[in-house]
């Protein structure tokens, strides 16, 4: 009974996101491609790793087979158990009941304000917690904010499960990156080809 008592505080917190980050398909007047592979890139700056489930406390993330991604806030020890709540759930095909739909944004859906580096690939400050599963792709969505051009890169982990920085294009649109069923923030990494100055993106967390 008490298990029970638990398990339904915590879908009572849920929030289920009802869209796909690996299938966008493109409006006929679309300003964002549909997302792309990203080929891995080499960075001097090395990405921040995972992050242990048994002890993250915050705001997570959690991607799911069907293509949702329920939003919940977990407690120090909670993450394993929610975690795999969840994914039984999705696997029962009962995702949606776990909490509201609510608007079509993928992830926790915030926007992220960051600098380009002029002389190197800057990078930004960390986004949402997420956690996927085996063979899950992260979708890394950005558009700058300046008329000079970037590059950039998205973090992701690849079969080791080692931090890697992947290439998400000098245009802007959707990108995916190999994740898996690893627990981590993302981010990214910008650069200005000015050669001068720095340049302002926005990417969704």
């Amino acid at each position: 009974m008490q298990g029970m008592k638990k398990f339904a505080a915590v879908t009572a917190a849920l929030v289920v996101v009802g869209v796909s980050a690996l299938a966008v398909a493109p409006a006929a007047n679309a300003e964002t491609p549909t997302p792309q592979a990203a080929p891995v890139v080499t960075s001097d700056a090395a990405p921040q790793g995972a992050l242990d489930p048994a002890t993250f406390e915050g705001r997570l993330v959690v991607a799911v087979p069907s293509g949702h991604e329920v939003v919940v806030n977990v407690k120090a020890g909670e993450a394993p158990a929610v975690v795999k709540q969840i994914q039984s759930a999705d696997a029962a095909g009962k995702a949606q009941k776990l909490g509201q739909v609510v608007a079509p944004l993928a992830g926790c859906g915030e926007n992220v304000r960051s600098l380009a580096g002029p002389f190197g690939y800057a990078t930004s400050v960390q986004g949402c917690a997420v956690i996927g599963y085996p063979g899950y792709q992260r979708e890394y969505h950005w558009y700058k904010e300046s008329d000079v051009s970037i590059c950039t890169h998205g973090k992701g982990f690849n079969s080791s499960n080692a931090a890697t920085w992947y290439n998400t294009g000098c245009q802007d649109g959707n990108w995916l990156v190999p994740w898996g069923n690893t627990l981590a923030y993302t981010q990214m990494q910008g650069l200005s080809l000015s050669g001068a100055t720095g340049a302002a993106y926005v990417w969704r967390a």
